[in-house]
This record gives C-alpha cells, sequence and structure tokens, in this order.
C-alpha cells in the first residue's frame, strides 16, 4: 500500500519469461515487472494506472485502472490534471483514487470521440475516386503521357504515375508525393486519386488531351465495408513478411529525423507554439514533457519507436536514474539510438522492380500498388 501509483505505459513484454517492461508517464523511469498472465495477452503501447512494488528482487504489479489505447494516453494525462492530481510521489499517493475515475471516463470517451477522418497531404478528406475516360487514339495519349515531365511510366506495371514534389510539411513522405495513378485499357483511360480536389483537378487536364471524353466515376470511403469492396481488393491478403533489418533501419532513422523535426514545428495544442518555445515555461516543459512521454509508436510490420528519449533530452527534459521512493531501486531510463539522417531507399540500376502485385517489401503484408507503390 506503500508503493506509489502512477500511470504507465507498455514499452516490451516477454511472454516465455514472463516479464512486462514498464515507462512511468508521470515520474519518468522504467521497470520490468513478473506477471505471467499480463505478459501473455498485453500489447505494447498500452496505457493504464498500477503500483509496481518489489519483492526482493522481482517487481511486481498491481492495476489501479482501465488499460488504454496507444492514442488515449495524453487525453487521459489532461483528464487527472483537470482533476487536480499532482504529478509528485507525494501528490500520486495523496490523489491514488483519481485513477479510479478513470473508469467513467474512459466511458464518456468512447462516447464523445469523432469519427476519423483522414487526409491527404493537401490537407483534403480522404476519398478514393476511380474515373474513366474513353480515348479516340490510344498511341497519342500514350505518347503525350510519357512526354510530361510530372508523370512517370512504370513499364512492368504498364501505368503511368502522376506527381509533384514533397511540401515542407510532408518531406518524412520522400522527394515527391503520388497524385494519382492512370492505366490504359484499350481505348479506356483510367485514373485512381484519393480525394474529390484532385479528382477535379485531374479530369480537367484529361480532358484537355485530344479525343479524351469523360465516361463515369466512382468513390470508396477509406473504411467502406469490406463486402462493398472490388473484388480484387477483397482477395486474401499476402502471407506476412518479416522486414529486413536494413529496411526496419532505414524506416527508423527517416521516422527519428521526422520526430526530432516536429520539436520546432507550431502545435494548436501549444497555442500555436512549438515544442521548443513551450519549454520556456515549468507549465510548458510539464506539457511537453507529457506529450513526448505519450505519444504513441508508429503502427506498421516493423518494430518503429518514437526516440522519447531523445527528443526529452534535444529539449533538456530527460530525467536522471533516481531511486524510487515506493520501492528504492533506481530505475533508469534506457534511451534509444539517437536518429541519425534517413537513407534514401531506391531501386538501383539493374536491380529488378517489385511487381505491382508482389507483396511489399516494406513487410506490412499487402501489395506493393496499395502500399508502398502508391
Amino acid at each position: 500500500m506503500d508503493a506509489c501509483p502512477s500511470l504507465y505505459r507498455v514499452t516490451g513484454h516477454d511472454a516465455k519469461a514472463g516479464t512486462i517492461e514498464l515507462e512511468d508517464v508521470l515520474l519518468g523511469g522504467t521497470v520490468t515487472v513478473c506477471d505471467q498472465m499480463m505478459s501473455e495477452n498485453i500489447e505494447n503501447g498500452l496505457f493504464f494506472a498500477a503500483r509496481t512494488f518489489p519483492v526482493g528482487q522481482f517487481h511486481f504489479v498491481e492495476l489501479a485502472g482501465p488499460p488504454l489505447g496507444p492514442v488515449m494516453g495524453q487525453e487521459a494525462v489532461e483528464f487527472l490534471r483537470e482533476c487536480g492530481m499532482e504529478f509528485t510521489p507525494q501528490g500520486l499517493r495523496r490523489d491514488a483514487h483519481m485513477f479510479g475515475w478513470l473508469w467513467k471516463w474512459v466511458d464518456q470517451w468512447r462516447v464523445s470521440r469523432k469519427a476519423l477522418r483522414l487526409h491527404n497531404t493537401d490537407g483534403e478528406e480522404f476519398l478514393w475516386h476511380t474515373a474513366s475516360f474513353s480515348m479516340a487514339d490510344p498511341v497519342q495519349i500514350r505518347q503525350i503521357l510519357k512526354q510530361r515531365k510530372d508523370i512517370e511510366y512504370d513499364e512492368q506495371a504498364d501505368e503511368f504515375v502522376r506527381s509533384k514534389k514533397t511540401g515542407r510539411d510532408n518531406r518524412m513522405l520522400g522527394e515527391t508525393v503520388t497524385l494519382g495513378r492512370i492505366e490504359l485499357v484499350g481505348d479506356e483511360l483510367v485514373i485512381t486519386v484519393n480525394s474529390a480536389q484532385r479528382f477535379a483537378l485531374a479530369r480537367r487536364w484529361l480532358q484537355e488531351l485530344p479525343g479524351v471524353v469523360f465516361r463515369d466515376v466512382t468513390t470508396r470511403c477509406w473504411n467502406e465495408a469490406e463486402k462493398d469492396r472490388p473484388l480484387d481488393e477483397r482477395i486474401a491478403p499476402a502471407e506476412p513478411v518479416e522486414v529486413p533489418p536494413e529496411v526496419a533501419a532505414g524506416i527508423q532513422e527517416r521516422m527519428g529525423k521526422y520526430y526530432m523535426e516536429w520539436l520546432d514545428a507550431p502545435l494548436p495544442l501549444l497555442g500555436g507554439r512549438t515544442p521548443r518555445q513551450a519549454c520556456r515555461t515549468e507549465v510548458g516543459r510539464q506539457q511537453v514533457t507529457m506529450l513526448i512521454r505519450t505519444m504513441p509508436d508508429p503502427m506498421g510490420r516493423a518494430s518503429v519507436l518514437a526516440p522519447r528519449q531523445a527528443m526529452l533530452r534535444e529539449l533538456g527534459l530527460a530525467t536522471e536514474p533516481s531511486s524510487s521512493p515506493a520501492t528504492g531501486l533506481s530505475s533508469p531510463v534506457v534511451a534509444p539510438p539517437a536518429p541519425q539522417l534517413p537513407t534514401p531507399i531506391r531501386t538501383l540500376p539493374g536491380q529488378p522492380k517489385v511487381a505491382r502485385n508482389a507483396p511489399c517489401p516494406c513487410g506490412s503484408g499487402r501489395k506493393y500498388k496499395k502500399c508502398c507503390g502508391r
């Protein structure tokens, strides 16, 4: 009962050893606890309130609140702050009952949660458009498309990719962003784009081509039910493939650079200030610390982690290993390697291109054309 309760994030688990790696979100530090059943059923990235306490050379955990999803951590911290909880060992002991209020908060969170909305890199609402155009002279149109500087011809897939240079806020995506994909089938031209605005622009310039006439267009939401999707998208995906170490390292480096640039990006949550600017005040330092500690890791087959400790060190917010008042044992913060400049992954001359319907080499389990090929 003397153990100090806190909010923890699961950073790792080993079902064979029956252990779970936890990071203390409110006080900092990490601890390895023993719980065989929990280690077999838990997922990395989850949050939960708990007490951790030592028994000999082992640590055990006693839950004090509901499990929270990876995107709920920051909002849960703000809720506890609004309740008046003080994020100190003394305050957490005094206000331990407030962790129980998270059970009701979870119910309210689910009811009030707004539907997820996705946008493309131009901020336009994500909505697939597949449009069909007739061509009077397919050979002529093919030649015109090949001559355009903003269109690249994929000879292996026999399709055209229209793209533009990446904007300042989307540099993590690489040098270009795909605006649409075009296929020529007989006397029909089919283009696929991901927003109404991009379709309107594509229709305009396509109809300016000689002999090209619009036929029809179909739309599909990104979360459309499986039964309503086209047959070729309902086929069972390929078996998941293991992500090569060099690919995973390249993804980690690129994402690491993106996260470090985030420190100098204006955020509405901080009143338009950047995290670095917010750290000029004590209140801002606390808010940025919680933002980084509750930041979810990227999702995907590759084990890519947000470089939280590197970000905290960059802002001077990293906590030194200290003895926990509850356990009297050291809880060192294990920092991931500092991010390095990304190494672009490109197909070298002489190497075969990835087939359009082959499993994507990034390991997502999806077809290349539905994943990195876009």
